[in-house]
């Protein structure tokens, strides 16, 4: 990675599964901020650029489908990933046809969850967040 850290934003409103998600994402060099419920992760966003964000989709307080819906309409977005217990093939197909970056399925393998986020991020040498 670069000098300066990707930052992600975690949302999840299991904070078990928020904070297994931020360590693994730490160890792999990102510096994460946690959001409990997308009606959070909005807030962050209007105070923070993100490079990814990483959601559960339900929860209370805006799900992370409409979270990942409102990220996707925005000009310069970050990165959506979506973590979720979920298994809709018509959800899933849904959220990647809008441009989701990629969804994960739990039990998620955090380590490539991390892995597949870096790829993507310094694939892209554009793509610069700094804090608003």
């Amino acid at each position: 990675m670069n000098d300066s850290p990707f930052q992600v934003l975690v949302v999840d409103d299991e904070a078990a599964v928020r904070e297994l998600t931020i360590r693994a994402l730490d160890r792999a060099g990102f510096e994460c901020s946690p959001a409990i419920n997308g009606e959070q992760a909005l807030k962050m966003l209007e105070m923070k650029d993100y490079d990814a964000v990483v959601t559960d989709l339900r929860m209370p307080n805006l799900h992370g489908h409409a979270l990942a819906v409102d990220l996707l309409a925005r000009e310069n977005r970050p990165l959506i990933y979506v973590v979720t217990g979920i298994v809709q093939p018509k959800l899933a197909k849904d959220l990647l046809s809008r441009g989701v970056d990629d969804i994960f399925f739990k039990p998620v393998d955090h380590a490539m969850l991390a892995v597949k986020i870096a790829a993507r991020l310094e694939s892209q040498p554009n793509r610069l967040v700094a804090a608003k």
